[in-house]
């Protein structure tokens, strides 16, 4: 019985320069990921120019051949594989991983599972054909991790005065950039998710401690508490008391 997604061969491919690809037709797909250089690739009558990051996915018993001699160095990952899945044969011929450093780690998983067992080398490049999936697709945004880095400091610091200009200053950025950036990432700007964050801990204070109100209300950045009592009621449409309440008022099951 045919696999879902099978494993052939993978490799890295170095050349110092004056090599142009070899005519030919296989009965599998393969993948190329370029890692420098250029390559002057045909699949049929349509002619690419590889470079640096790009994708390249030639499709089972189609010929390609290189068209023009690469005269500087080249080199790219490459793998042969088989599937009986549709997902597996839909990549574009050519197109530019938005995240190649990923792509890269993964690939080298590959090559290093692939000495081991079909079955690891199998798992590898299910792994690598997903994350060239994602980068592929129309509307990917590649994570933001400067984003993520923001984030995590604003959660330890919630409960600190912390403004969108502290953030700023902390991270050497201009405000408007700096809440920008989160926005494109969140679809809030940072005044708002910070708000958002607040609010979300005091929930989880008021159902998971018997900290009163206008404690939590401090412990959650609040130096304000009548601010608190009327943003949490705008956010959730209840006071915090009636939040807590609700949860008392709900029957549970008891084993």
């Amino acid at each position: 019985m045919q696999k879902p997604l099978e494993h052939y061969l993978c490799g890295k491919f170095i050349t110092e320069g004056n090599w142009s690809h070899m005519k030919r037709s296989m009965p599998v797909h393969e993948v190329i990921l370029m890692l420098e250089g250029e390559m002057y690739i045909a699949e049929e009558d349509e002619q690419f120019v590889v470079r640096a990051n790009d994708l390249l996915f030639l499709r089972a018993g189609h010929i390609h051949y290189g068209y023009q001699v690469s005269d500087a160095p080249v080199s790219f990952y490459w793998v042969h594989y088989d599937s009986i899945e549709k997902e597996f044969d839909q990549y574009p011929t050519h197109a530019t991983i938005q995240v190649p450093s990923t792509a890269n780690q993964l690939f080298k998983q590959l090559l290093h599972s692939s000495s081991f067992s079909p079955e690891e080398a199998d798992a590898a490049l299910l792994l690598l054909l997903k994350e060239l999936e994602r980068n592929t697709q129309a509307g990917y945004r590649p994570h933001n991790a400067i984003v993520d880095h923001i984030c995590k400091w604003v959660d330890i610091h919630l409960h600190t005065d912390i403004t969108v200009g502290k953030i700023a200053e902390t991270f050497n950025f201009n405000k408007d950039y700096i809440s920008k950036m989160v926005k494109r990432e969140k679809g809030i700007g940072l005044k708002t998710y910070i708000l958002t964050e607040r609010i979300r801990r005091a929930k989880q204070m008021l159902l998971n401690t018997n900290a009163s109100v206008k404690e939590i209300s401090g412990q959650c950045g609040f130096s304000d508490y009548k601010l608190f009592l009327r943003m949490f009621k705008q956010y959730e449409g209840n006071t915090p008391t009636e939040y807590r309440n609700n949860l008392y008022s709900t029957q549970l099951n008891r084993l």
